[in-house]
């Protein structure tokens, strides 16, 4: 977990009594800013505080928590190969389903530690090289011969070539 000068241990305590100190990846402070499709400039939405990376057993997430209240100002779930990009080093910003979200940070280096906590929370999709595949898999196919054809006629009947009796017998697979 990444660390801040920008935090007290105070805090730091405060925070983890918020969320669990299990899931708390990393942590800095930072300030939120939204930009929509028409829109040219970045318009600041009012809250800052402690922004933190946050890896639940269900999801993961990017809340800001006001570090006058504690209260959480801000939830946003990170998704499947979410496009977390920084600008300037301490400007990160990333798109959400109705606009693009920017968190100013008040220090580079905490910027920088901050965008590795995120990076190694986001899920993606695509199998990276060297990982393993989860669950199970199925083996390749061997010896396949095609014996017939299945189908059904207009009147819900099974039909086709090389079955078994009780299949082609059967209306819709149910037992007569």
């Amino acid at each position: 977990m990444n660390t801040t000068a920008l935090i007290t241990n105070e805090e730091l305590k405060k925070l983890q009594g918020i969320v669990s100190p299990d899931y708390l990846v990393g942590y800095s402070v930072a300030r939120l800013y939204f930009t929509e499709e028409d829109i040219i400039d970045w318009i600041y939405t009012g809250i800052i505080g402690a922004v933190l990376a946050i890896q639940s057993e269900q999801s993961t997430f990017i809340k800001i928590v006001d570090l006058e209240t504690f209260q959480v100002k801000f939830e946003h779930e990170i998704y499947y190969d979410m496009n977390y990009k920084t600008y300037l080093g301490f400007v990160h910003v990333w798109e959400s389903e109705s606009c693009v979200f920017a968190l100013s940070f008040a220090d580079d280096k905490d910027a920088a530690k901050f965008k590795k906590s995120i990076e190694s929370l986001i899920p993606s999709k695509k199998k990276k090289k060297g990982q393993k595949q989860r669950g199970f898999t199925v083996s390749e196919q061997t010896r396949i011969k095609h014996e017939g054809q299945v189908g059904l006629d207009k009147t819900g009947e099974f039909t086709g070539t090389l079955l078994p009796d009780e299949i082609i017998d059967n209306k819709l697979g149910t037992k007569k």
